[in-house]
């Protein structure tokens, strides 16, 4: 597809929908009924589509309201009261959701698999296709600068980099099909220069470090083995939950965004946990899950009381969430260092707020120093 679905173009789905809620209208089904046709049928017949299209907002707010007034009131023809937002139907039970499928973000994870296909070496006529119109080799892939000549899906899957890189690993072997940068340039060195362009029968072509950062960089290429063509070629793995996988997997691919992973465990936040652990003077311990972080939250010392304690966790939960949604929604990413100011200033700005009230008086300085 070159260009955007137009609304004609994804009637079709629509009218389906329609026709198969009509049909379980008359059949008197309960509230559990409704929902397991939903999760099961009728996210089975939105399938196909989201794993090949990126489908319209339009089309997404279009099939949700269909499914909204299906479940809460077992029609289509008529608005029903939900009892709650369709965006707290689609969290997983355990959050207090039923479940549902976010088609949104579902949309986005069966996308991930053709991205997918250009690094496992697969022989389909779509992976043939783009190699030879749009990405000859896997690193050229995230070098590439978006145009408006390439087709809308190629353009959609580009755009999803950020979120793609998240998932693939290298197994570096001859580093001819591996970038060295995976879309970001430092060191002075071209951003389209894949692992093997960077070294030679000595060793590493590296130009002398002018930060910490290039230093950290140079020290960690030394006890790297340096690729050579007798290695064989490269190969890729997807990696979900800190599991290893040669295959992609729509399911655990999906289950990798959950609360506990988000806010805790992925890159981005350990990075801000690692910020925070540096203000507090007490010793923060690691948190595997959501119920130790609230436990220590609640709790209390000196040097850390508990409403200093409440209101980092709040900035920090904020601004990762917010990180989160520009992600997927704009596709861009404050680095974890400047979200970290943010969340400085929410904090400082909080103590200011209130430090009138006895309990905030001395707040400022057992965060500040």
């Amino acid at each position: 597809m070159h260009r955007k679905l137009k609304i004609s173009e994804y009637s079709p789905l629509l009218d389906k929908l329609n026709s198969r809620f009509n049909f379980w209208a008359t059949k008197s089904l309960s509230f559990a009924g409704r929902c397991l046709l939903i999760k099961t049928v009728v996210t089975g017949t939105v399938n196909f589509w989201t794993s090949t299209f990126l489908l319209p907002r339009g089309c997404i707010k279009r099939i949700e309201s269909l499914c909204s007034r299906f479940l809460w009131s077992g029609k289509t023809d008529r608005r029903a009261t939900a009892k709650v937002s369709w965006k707290i139907v689609c969290l997983p039970k355990p959050e207090g959701g039923l479940g549902l499928r976010n088609f949104r973000l579902w949309n986005i994870t069966l996308l991930l698999r053709l991205a997918w296909l250009l690094f496992s070496g697969s022989n389909s006529l779509w992976v043939a296709w783009h190699r030879e119109h749009n990405c000859p080799t896997s690193y050229s892939f995230w070098s590439q600068t978006e145009t408006q000549t390439m087709s809308w899906n190629w353009r959609c899957i580009l755009r999803l980099r950020d979120l793609i890189s998240r998932f693939i690993t290298s197994n570096v072997h001859n580093g001819c099909n591996t970038s060295l940068w995976n879309g970001t340039r430092n060191l002075r060195i071209p951003i389209e220069e894949s692992v093997s362009e960077a070294c030679d029968g000595r060793g590493w072509r590296l130009p002398h470090p002018r930060s910490d950062m290039e230093v950290s960089l140079h020290s960690f290429l030394i006890t790297f083995p340096t690729p050579a063509l007798d290695r064989g070629p490269d190969s890729f793995r997807w990696e979900t939950n800190g599991n290893s996988n040669t295959s992609f997997s729509a399911s655990m691919t999906w289950e990798q965004e959950t609360r506990d992973h988000l806010m805790l465990s992925c890159p981005y936040a350990l990075v801000l946990w690692s910020e925070v652990k540096r203000r507090f003077r007490d010793t923060v311990p690691p948190f595997s899950k959501w119920s130790d972080l609230m436990q220590w939250t609640s709790s209390s010392s000196p040097t850390t009381p508990s409403m200093l304690r409440m209101m980092v966790i709040q900035a920090l939960v904020y601004n990762i969430w917010q990180q989160r949604n520009n992600k997927l929604q704009n596709h861009t990413l404050l680095p974890p260092l400047v979200a970290f100011k943010r969340i400085n200033r929410h904090v400082i700005d909080s103590i200011s707020a209130a430090r009138k009230q006895k309990k905030f008086c001395s707040l400022m300085l057992l965060w500040l120093i």
